[in-house]
């Protein structure tokens, strides 16, 4: 999942739904309510020792440790091969990033059950607010810790989004460069950092809330706005490589290369998702059969 979350076109959430933690990885992230702040808080006065063991057992905290270590080393290790990328292959490096994001659009497309015209329209509107973002969002962004903060809180929504990952956002807000910065040099950024995690602590608490409501509104029509959003967003990172490549006919070919290679990486990952469902769908119709 770190390793994923540093790359934009493929979720967390995704490599979590393969490896079949998702569910209880959402489960205790939404565990974290005011209720459980409250039963801490007043535990003194009330003393019920029950309600407060059962509160902090919901959260499945080892598990959650074990996997924050995890995607923390490997956010740690690959911010580094991902700042070289960017520095000595940057063209290259944002078309195999397109290739991964087109690639991922159609995850979202899949989640989608009726097409109708007032669903689609949706998508237009998705596609009109992505690329006023790419307008609205300069290339190059000064960061401030309040603009870092919100980086931290729209990133962490990946988590909850199927197709769009973490990276994406801050692509998109032009902080992706800046957080690859950040994670290879904490000690001297540690104020960027500290606010980046509090900002996505304070997001997957909100967001986990307002996706699970929107999807039971209309999930149709979300997910249409999310789809036209992903491929709105997409003239953020090829403004950037318009500008900063060279389009000689050997450079051009390495580079739809690269972006071929994107998008095979996310269909690969995929049919590995969908392999794990089949193998869970065959499960529970053996269990049914047992029973039986």
């Amino acid at each position: 999942m770190g390793v994923c979350d540093l790359i934009p076109g493929i979720s967390g959430g995704t490599i979590a739904f393969i490896t079949g933690i998702y569910t209880r990885l959402i489960d205790a992230v939404k565990n974290f309510s005011p209720k459980l702040i409250y039963d801490i808080f007043t535990y003194p006065i009330h003393k019920k020792r029950a309600r407060l063991k059962e509160d902090i057992k919901k959260l499945d905290l080892l598990f959650l440790l074990v996997l924050m270590l995890g995607i923390g080393s490997a956010l740690l290790a690959g911010s580094r091969i991902i700042k070289l990328l960017l520095r000595d292959y940057y063209a290259y490096t944002l078309s195999f990033f397109i290739g991964l994001i087109l690639a991922s659009s159609k995850i979202i497309f899949n989640h989608i059950q009726n097409h109708n015209i007032k669903n689609i329209s949706f998508g237009f509107l998705g596609v009109a607010l992505g690329l006023m973002l790419s307008i609205l969002v300069p290339l190059t962004v000064t960061p401030t810790l309040g603009y870092v903060f919100l980086g931290g809180f729209f990133a962490v929504s990946a988590m909850f989004l199927p197709g769009i990952s973490g990276a994406f956002i801050l692509l998109i807000m032009g902080l992706y460069e800046f957080m690859i910065n950040v994670l290879n040099d904490i000690r001297n950024n540690i104020s960027y950092f500290l606010l980046f995690i509090i900002g996505a602590l304070l997001g997957a608490f909100c967001i986990s809330r307002i996706i699970s409501f929107l999807f039971k509104k209309n999930k149709c029509r979300t997910l249409y706005v999310l789809l036209g959003l992903v491929i709105g967003a997409l003239s953020t990172p090829l403004k950037k490589i318009l500008q900063t490549a060279s389009f000689q006919i050997s450079n051009v070919f390495i580079m739809v290369f690269w972006l071929l290679l994107g998008a095979l990486l996310v269909v690969l990952v995929t049919s590995r998702r969908k392999a794990y469902e089949r193998k869970l769908q065959i499960d529970v119709i053996e269990k049914e059969t047992k029973n039986d």
